[in-house]
């Protein structure tokens, strides 16, 4: 994939969009009362609303578990929430309703545009997508953090959810100040994205307490024909949304042939045009254009108005830009994406290849997600290419609205340093491996066993970087085959700490994998401890000695000190019954410390052993 061809021109714009009948609106579309977990009523919510400094609209989204108990006087509470926006909305203020469904360990999604509503009783994740289709409703992804949850599957793609789930918070918070859209959040939103979501870019308060829309300056900004609920719903479902800190950023994205929120097609390249200004007159800082590929183009600025066009190539099948910009009191502001992608149905998102660190010879896993985002039966020819040519070919045949996950084995050769993805000769995106040279050693640690001084190896990671090696570690028990790519497994005596002992022992399947790992050719380094470990462990590690027929036995703690033992710095002993050294077994080799020569406290005195072991 060549890269974008990226040419400035700078051009003073107007604040206009592509179609001239759309006017800004700003308002919050996040919102609680009684009738879930927040304060008051609707009827006080939507009043206090329409008496806030810029705001043009609210909605009240209470979370809809708490809908199961009705009202006093029986009525239903996302009814009467409906018949009080109704009653509310005027010429110059657009009240309207919706419901928050909360899943925990899920993610919170808003609702809109329903007179009915569901709960985490009644729907999980994906009934919950059937439902929002099944109605053709509005859907927007809630505050997406860790701490909700797993952020909905990590996005896991579902396209003909992505038909109307149109929306995504990057910012959230009813507190005083305007810092709402947070880096979390923010890193989300382009997750989403690259995950094959079409989502435009929101802001809400979600308010709790009696500030509804007017806890902080933050917003959604729409563009819309009209201050209705139809014509509102409309902007939120065609994505002609922004999320700004500040009310009083007028910003516009456009492209020769759409607006934000759009999705063009089988563009060869587009002129992508960005107009902000701060009607105030404050000073932005930076303007920032993203892809899909991340951050294309930064600018500075100095001034409370910035416009220019962007002219760039467009080389794969799959492409967006949307902007980001951070004025100097610190306000930000996020645009909905502009999409560029081929017509054709099917598509392919989040390539990825595990491990990316390897050698030539190695086997890798290749996955991807290929998705056929129409309502009839598609097919599609996947091309995986690296730099001499195709070197995998594959047929899918997709049925409506079908996203399949695919991982493919690959076993690594010169030329796989890059592996371009092609549908149908369509470039769509490339995975990057670090392809060592064949002589270099995988070297792993055991950290499973709660094993001593396994948190003191930073200068042993960075000494085998230095010498072209790679290092990793596994923090769970081994399985079989795990250590085929490996070429030294370093496996210290567990130590003091953990709530587990039974953890601390070497269980025969271990054992077995281990042993099988030597006699095929790996390299295995056992260290002593300096910390006092319970004897029925220790015998366990010397049961796998004694099976793999060496001459050696662990005993107690020598010392908890660094010591020297025949020109080896060693973190803590252990007293040993034999010798120490190297001993063949099978077509490989145990080396036997009686302690610990390789942690950071000893590492840098024993720089002729460490180039001897590696």
């Amino acid at each position: 994939m060549r890269r974008l061809v990226i040419v400035v021109l700078f051009a003073f714009l107007a604040i206009a969009v592509v179609a001239s009948d759309l006017r800004l609106f700003y308002g919050n579309p996040h919102s609680h009362t009684s009738y879930s977990d927040g304060t008051g009523t609707p009827e006080e919510a939507y009043e206090y609303g329409s008496k806030v400094p810029g705001l043009d609209f609210l909605a009240v989204t209470d979370h809809g578990y708490y809908f199961v108990q009705t009202l006093p006087d029986g009525r239903d509470k996302l009814t009467a929430t409906t018949e009080a926006a109704q009653k509310a909305t005027t010429g110059s203020f657009l009240a309207f309703a919706g419901f928050e469904w909360t899943a925990t360990g899920t993610g919170h999604i808003n609702v809109y545009g329903t007179q009915d509503w569901t709960d985490r009783v009644q729907s999980d994740l994906w009934q919950l997508y059937d439902w929002i289709i099944e109605r053709k409703a509005v859907g927007q992804f809630n505050h997406p953090i860790t701490m909700f949850g797993d952020n909905f599957k990590q996005f896991h793609y579902v396209p003909q959810a992505d038909l109307y789930v149109n929306l995504i918070e990057v910012g959230n918070g009813n507190w005083w100040q305007n810092e709402t859209i947070s880096q979390e959040m923010f890193q989300a939103y382009r997750l989403a994205l690259l995950k094959g979501w079409h989502l435009g870019a929101t802001l809400g308060q979600d308010n709790h307490k009696p500030n509804w829309g007017g806890a902080n300056d933050s917003r959604a900004v729409v563009y819309a024909s009209g201050l209705t609920q139809e014509e509102i719903l409309k902007a939120f479902s065609e994505r002609r949304v922004y999320a700004s800190e500040d009310r009083d950023i007028l910003l516009s994205f456009s492209a020769d042939s759409g607006f934000m929120g759009d999705i063009l097609h089988d563009l060869e390249e587009i002129n992508l045009k960005v107009s902000i200004k701060d009607e105030t007159g404050d000073d932005l800082e930076f303007v920032e254009i993203y892809s899909r590929t991340g951050l294309l183009a930064h600018f500075d600025v100095n001034d409370s108005l910035f416009e220019m066009e962007l002219r760039l190539d467009i080389e794969t099948g799959y492409e967006y830009f949307f902007v980001y910009a951070k004025a100097r009191d610190g306000e930000e502001v996020v645009s909905s994406p502009i999409w560029v992608q081929r017509s054709d149905p099917v598509h392919l998102y989040n390539p990825a290849v595990h491990p990316s660190n390897v050698k030539p010879g190695e086997e890798v896993t290749l996955s991807f997600q290929i998705s056929n985002t129409s309502s009839q039966e598609a097919s599609t020819t996947l091309e995986l290419r690296n730099l001499h040519g195709v070197i995998l070919q594959e047929s899918y045949l997709l049925t409506a609205y079908e996203s399949r996950e695919v991982t493919l084995p690959h076993t690594t050769g010169n030329g796989d340093e890059r592996m371009d993805f092609y549908l149908d000769s369509v470039p769509y995106s490339s995975v990057s491996l670090k392809l060592r040279e064949a002589t270099s050693l995988n070297v792993l640690l055991d950290r499973s066993h709660v094993n001593y001084a396994m948190d003191r190896r930073e200068k042993l990671s960075t000494t085998l970087q230095e010498f072209g090696h790679k290092y990793s570690t596994v923090e769970r028990l081994l399985k079989t085959g795990e250590l085929d790519n490996i070429n030294v497994l370093i496996m210290p005596l567990p130590g003091t700490g953990g709530s587990f002992e039974r953890l601390k022992m070497l269980m025969p399947a271990q054992a077995g994998i281990i042993a099988d790992f030597v006699r095929k050719g790996g390299t295995l380094i056992i260290t002593g401890t300096g910390e006092t470990v319970g004897q029925d462990i220790i015998d366990t590690y010397n049961k796998f000695l004694a099976d793999l027929g060496l001459p050696v036995t662990f005993g107690g703690v020598q010392s908890g000190e660094i010591v020297s033992v025949e020109g080896i710095s060693f973190d803590g002993i252990s007293t040993l019954e034999g010798e120490a050294g190297e001993y063949p077994a099978g077509d490989g080799t145990v080396i036997i410390y009686p302690g610990d020569p390789l942690t950071d406290n000893v590492i840098e005195m024993n720089e002729k052993l460490v180039w001897r072991l590696f």
